[in-house]
């Protein structure tokens, strides 16, 4: 491609004038790997990296912000993600719209499409589109040159790198999007809880937890050493992966179309999460603000779209009856059930009891807990590790060892996936609430569809936590025992839990 000077003003009148549209990657890869979108992005990367980091618009400066094990030089806007809270959305928003405009800044500098936007990854599809994008795997672009896309082992994943599928359990953003409050309690809310500016909290929102959190583990598998591999899986490593950014693409687009179902969905109107600014660099290196009222519409105020741009009648729902009015909580819940002692977890599928006391059996086994007329929540609390361990777990209510794979469905409530632990744990940080992570599940229509099939018994109460696998492709089954290996008994680092408990609404 040819060499061109970035023109700052024509690049003014271009944001004005033009809507951007980030597209699928998938849709992008007919018959070849590359598309001139996906091998732009690859030069723009390669371009970037290439500049030092001093200079806020490197590869390396970007990914600093989120993060890094790197000392903070002076005036430097670096380690400021905000994860587990209400702000998770709107930050990650601003990044990534800052990011976007440095590439296509690099992109246009190369001669690169004038109307390049970051793809996004929507991994929640059947196969291949669960695999990681092929422009990721190739080692090599068209003209032959290393692809910056693709990471030596052990910078992913191995099975995901090769090939392997993300299971529907790991992709799904059914949960959260079910959700039509933005704010928690008494669950975990579709957003986040409210609270100030924090790098890591233990109160993310049910998007956050399932799909974002997940797919970084995943993706990453094992950390190792200060960003030596495993970059997803660690927040100071994880947007040196060029993955990163197309994930998180696809998490701002589920944010739109949560919006779009209606139902009462709606962001914080709250002049703290509004008005709340946060710092960044344009393409030029400037320094730059933004507010969370200044992102809530990214078609008018940013000026891009999503290429499958939620509509009520795209989404086959009413924008005023997507989800029932949500119930005012009558107090706070109650607590009905709960484990006896901590509980540990190295790998392996781990049951542990609830004990229920006769004082709220009753509440357990009453109409309105099994037809979904009080709400019921799983807290899994005081979560933590010293490291994250790679390793997924899903969280499963009342199952029997002997329920077939399929059936597992029905008893699965959610996942917990630690990305970001080892920050949470950090000593010398502080971090409001009780220590370590904390997962609050809604397992109110789990527990009616249990107690409908006949298999909802509070005086056996159970849940179960078991890693979630990658799937090898299609027509290489025979690798499923090989992928297991990697998440039997005692291959994890230990991850403690102070409590299991159940409450009711």
């Amino acid at each position: 491609m040819p060499t061109m000077d970035f023109d700052q003003q024509g690049a003014a009148e271009m944001y004005e004038e033009t809507t951007f549209v980030r597209r699928d990657v998938w849709t992008l890869q007919a018959d070849d790997p590359w598309d001139p979108i996906t091998e732009a992005y690859a030069l723009a990367v390669a371009t970037m990296q290439a500049r030092p980091i001093t200079d806020p618009t490197s590869w390396a400066y970007q990914a600093a912000i989120h993060a890094t094990f790197t000392a903070t030089p002076p005036g430097a806007v670096w380690n400021d993600c905000q994860h587990g809270s209400w702000y998770f959305l709107s930050w990650h928003r601003m990044y990534l719209y800052y990011f976007e405009r440095i590439v296509r800044a690099a992109v246009l500098s190369i001669g690169g499409p004038a109307d390049f936007a970051l793809p996004y990854w929507n991994y929640d599809q059947p196969f291949p589109n669960n695999t990681l994008p092929q422009p990721f795997r190739e080692p090599t672009l068209p003209d032959g040159s290393p692809n910056p896309l693709s990471l030596p082992s052990p910078g992913r994943s191995s099975p995901i790198a090769n090939g392997a599928q993300l299971p529907p359990a790991a992709t799904s953003s059914g949960a959260a999007m079910a959700m039509t409050n933005f704010i928690g309690p008494p669950g975990p809310g579709f957003g986040g809880g409210s609270q100030p500016p924090v790098h890591f909290s233990g109160s993310a929102g049910a998007l956050e937890q399932t799909p974002h959190n997940v797919i970084h583990v995943m993706v990453g598998g094992a950390p190792n050493g200060q960003c030596q591999g495993g970059l997803m899986v660690d927040p100071r490593c994880a947007a040196l992966d060029p993955i990163f950014w197309l994930h998180h693409s696809n998490i701002d687009r589920l944010w739109n179309r949560w919006l779009a179902l209606g139902g009462g969905r709606a962001n914080p109107d709250e002049p703290a999460w509004l008005d709340q600014p946060f710092t960044f660099h344009d393409e030029t290196g400037v320094v730059v603000t933004l507010t969370g009222a200044e992102v809530v519409d990214s078609a008018e105020q940013l000026h891009y779209v999503y290429d499958d741009q939620p509509s009520a009648q795209g989404l086959g729902v009413s924008m005023n009856d997507a989800s029932p009015t949500p119930r005012e909580p009558s107090g706070p819940p109650e607590m009905v059930a709960a484990t006896e002692r901590p509980v540990e977890l190295v790998g392996g599928a781990r049951s542990v009891p609830l004990r229920v006391p006769s004082s709220t059996m009753s509440l357990l086994t009453s109409d309105d807990a099994t037809t979904g007329a009080r709400d019921l929540y799983l807290n899994v609390e005081d979560i933590e590790a010293e490291q994250n361990p790679g390793v997924v777990y899903g969280v499963y209510l009342n199952m029997s060892p002997d329920d077939p794979g399929a059936d597992r469905v029905r008893h699965h409530v959610g996942n917990i996936a630690l990305f970001g632990i080892e920050l949470m744990n950090d000593p010398d940080k502080a971090h409001p609430g009780v220590p370590g992570f904390r997962h609050t599940f809604d397992v109110t229509r789990v527990v009616g569809e249990l107690s409908e099939a006949g298999m909802w018994d509070p005086d056996a109460l159970t849940v179960t936590f078991e890693p979630i696998t990658p799937i090898p492709p299609p027509g290489q089954e025979d690798l499923t025992a090989v992928v297991s290996a990697e998440f039997e008994e005692g291959a994890a680092p230990p991850v403690r839990i102070g409590r299991v408990s159940l409450f009711v609404g």
